[in-house]
């Protein structure tokens, strides 16, 4: 039986942990945290409790497929709430109800503007188009330039529009800015801004007001300590508090680790942790060529985000995803993409206490806020300025909800681009991984099966496909065409 080491208890290692564990493989995971998950491990202050990362679940479709190679049904395994109203947006002039029927959608764009709505259902239609030319792509491996000459790359080439940015492709069905930006802030769901993101990107949107999006009851985390269990269940183990300080290579092939300052032998390992700083510090640079540090670093790093997560002694009617676009969102985003950033930011807000009642004591509510800030190659003094930052967003939220916050907190948290690099071992903080540019996706993104070193593979976002949770789920997958 061959032995399988997999660093951290991320989405990808534990999703790689249940495809291999049904395989016959001896499967260890080792994670440095006392709680799986890793950025989407749940974050429990006293009786409040949160997602501390991810909170879209969509396209589910991948993770079902995780659970069934595992010998599962996701459905059996978690509880699964299918959301009416996808999200609210708050734009300076007008507000976005978007809802899971594109019918009522098309209404909602047709109020704004008269004939919107048509400009959204040819979009929609244009995006089923596109994913259906695009979904074996994502699903196989693309580890060099010869693999743009199979057919079904061929074929999709008149849907992508490669060269254009989402927000270029979007302006070709609607030129006005605010239906633009309500189908394409997705983009920073990767860490990049519309302008920047490639026009392939545009299928996340779809696949949300198509696919729909769901709440898991107890939150997006409660899926990582569900795959751990049945991960156990099939045979294989789960080291928590289990710190790895090196990969072991001889050869240009990995010969184990090196894990609480103890050397493991194993066949093969599978690395979930945070690529770029697992470049920089569990690998001999002696080993890399393309991935050495010096110029791993120089390669372009998505945004990184500053947290505030509320425990609050009351409910407030908040829609379960909300966001608060800035004034001028187009100079906001362009800034953020410079390392710039102002007092005119946008914030993401989560309030689920309304449909689950696991979050916080009753009569009490969680809610958690998200802003896009510049990642740390930028010089930022976020000791003092993470505290300004708290109240601004706060106040901001008051001030759009005429409601008041501040006076019903009871438990507080906030996490920093600084935190991020420092107690999440995200290199630069930046929590997206490796930018989506077209310059380091496909074979120009890290590959699954890692070119420099044998026997040594990749899961999460910073592989191929990319960032995401459908995708880190993915890249789990598309393992089984090596293991």
């Amino acid at each position: 039986m061959k032995k399988i080491a997999i660093i951290g208890a991320g989405p990808g290692g534990l999703a790689a942990g249940m495809v291999l564990s049904k395989k016959g493989y001896q499967i260890d995971i080792y994670e440095k945290d006392f709680k799986v998950g890793g950025r989407s491990q749940r974050l429990s202050i006293n009786e409040y409790h949160f997602d501390l990362g991810p909170t879209f679940l969509m396209y589910i479709d991948i993770l079902k497929e995780v659970f069934n190679e595992a010998g599962y049904e996701l459905e059996k395994e978690l509880e699964l709430i299918r959301l009416d109203s996808l999200y609210t947006l708050m734009f300076k002039d007008v507000t976005f109800d978007l809802s899971k029927n594109p019918m009522d959608n098309k209404k909602m764009y047709d109020r704004y503007q008269m004939g919107m709505g048509d400009s959204y259902l040819k979009w929609l239609k244009a995006q089923e188009n596109k994913l259906a030319s695009i979904e074996s792509i994502l699903k196989k491996p693309f580890p060099n330039l010869f693999h743009f000459l199979r057919k079904d790359v061929i074929k999709a080439l008149p849907y992508l529009h490669p060269f254009q940015s989402v927000y270029k492709h979007l302006s070709t069905f609607n030129k006005d800015d605010n239906f633009i930006h309500s189908l394409s802030f997705q983009a920073k769901y990767l860490g990049m801004a519309s302008y920047q993101a490639p026009s392939i990107f545009t299928i996340l949107p779809y696949l949300e007001h198509a696919l729909g999006l769901y709440h898991v009851k107890g939150g997006l985390n409660q899926i990582n300590e569900t795959m751990a269990k049945l991960i156990i269940k099939n045979g294989g183990a789960i080291h928590l508090n289990h710190t790895v300080n090196q990969i072991l290579i001889e050869d240009k092939r990995v010969n184990g680790i090196i894990v609480n300052d103890e050397i493991k032998h194993y066949d093969h390992v599978i690395l979930n942790a945070d690529f770029a700083y697992s470049m920089n510090h569990l690998v001999d640079e002696k080993a890399l060529n393309k991935y050495k540090p010096i110029k791993l670093n120089q390669k372009k790093f998505s945004v990184s985000t500053f947290m505030v997560y509320l425990g609050l002694d009351k409910t407030y009617d908040l829609k379960h995803h909300e966001i608060i676009f800035s004034k001028d969102y187009e100079h906001y985003l362009k800034g953020l993409m410079k390392g710039e950033f102002d007092e005119d930011f946008s914030v993401y807000v989560h309030n689920p206490s309304l449909i689950d009642d696991s979050y916080a004591p009753k009569g009490h509510s969680s809610l958690y806020i998200l802003i896009p800030v510049p990642n740390l190659k930028q010089d930022k003094d976020w000791e003092t300025y993470g505290a300004i930052l708290k109240e601004q967003a706060i106040s901001l939220i008051e001030a759009k909800h005429g409601i008041n916050l501040k006076d019903h907190i009871v438990v507080s948290k906030m996490i920093t681009p600084i935190d991020w690099a420092n107690n999440y071992h995200v290199q630069f903080g930046a929590v997206f991984n490796l930018a989506h540019n077209l310059g380091q996706m496909l074979c120009f993104r890290p590959q699954n099966k890692f070119n420099e070193i044998k026997g040594l593979f990749l899961v999460g976002g910073g592989t191929h496909p990319g960032s995401g949770l459908p995708t880190i789920y993915q890249s789990a997958l598309i393992l089984k065409h090596y293991l």
